[in-house]
């Protein structure tokens, strides 16, 4: 699934993260790629071990565990990774679907230096390492838990934020296959303008715009359209009555569907069924 970012606010929001925080974040999308992190620099503990194969797959299972997580609870989820270290993701929701997550990391709420240092280092001993990495380790940032969790429900906030201010966002490719899937699912029901501006979270405006460019027309017509077709569809494939069908597809008014469906396809309910029965 791809997205859709205004980068320079994206930056901006990630830095305020971290000169508020003193904490790295990072925004991956949906499938669990990294995209943006902030501050965006490679001398870092977690960074250097990762060029270590063995140790760079132990970080994706543990990320990957956590993404999955985050998923099906569909809240936040503050954890311990594989070395200890705290960690913490938070889904991008947008309707009912998670369309990425924004992460923090490299952190540790042992509060014992020396301590935290040597299990760290014990940890890490049977992976390659770089001349530095002592050096990386006691740039690890200790955070105490409440200092954690304000900045794990901070990291919550912000993601409500970006999509409020659509900051990151599906593309509308992306976003008007959603809505076919949503009318095809609930066709018989009520599929209306102001029903997919509150389920996909948009603006009557911006929902316009979108079906605009697929449909070249407007989005009453276009919700139509689609129920025709479906109606037409079960006409060839089915024994259903016509009646039933008009019910099916959300027409309420039987003699309108006779109307709408002969003006779309020139052609009666009846006739097509008889054609192709």
């Amino acid at each position: 699934m791809s997205l859709l970012f205004q980068d320079k606010e994206l930056i901006e929001l990630m830095r305020d993260f971290y000169t508020l925080t003193g904490i790295k974040i990072v925004l991956f999308d949906v499938n669990f790629k990294e995209l943006f992190s902030y501050p965006d620099t490679a001398k870092t503990f977690c960074s250097q071990m990762r060029s270590n194969e063995d140790y760079n797959k132990k970080c994706m299972n543990c990320d990957e565990e956590a993404f999955k997580r985050c998923k099906s609870s569909k809240s936040l989820e503050v954890y311990k990774c594989h070395a200890g270290l705290t960690e913490a993701v938070s889904p991008i929701i947008e309707g009912d679907n998670i369309i990425g997550y924004m992460m923090f990391g490299e952190v540790t709420d042992n509060r014992d230096k020396q301590d935290f240092f040597d299990s760290l280092n014990r940890y890490i001993t049977p992976y390659s390492q770089t001349s530095n990495i002592n050096g990386l380790i006691r740039k690890i940032k200790y955070k105490s838990n409440k200092q954690i969790l304000a900045a794990a429900k901070i990291l919550d906030a912000i993601t409500e934020y970006i999509l409020l201010k659509e900051i990151v966002r599906f593309s509308d490719k992306e976003i008007i296959e959603k809505i076919d899937i949503y009318i095809e699912n609930n066709m018989g029901g009520d599929v209306s303008i102001g029903t997919l501006c509150k389920e996909f979270k948009i603006g009557r405006t911006k929902l316009y715009e979108i079906v605009r460019e697929r449909g070249s027309c407007g989005i009453a017509s276009y919700i139509k359209q689609k129920r025709l077709k479906k109606a037409k569809h079960l006409l060839k494939t089915t024994d259903m009555k016509i009646s039933e069908i008009s019910d099916a597809v959300g027409f309420s008014d039987y003699n309108y569907f006779l109307r709408v469906f002969k003006q779309e396809f020139g052609i009666s309910p009846k006739h097509f069924y008889d054609k192709n029965h």
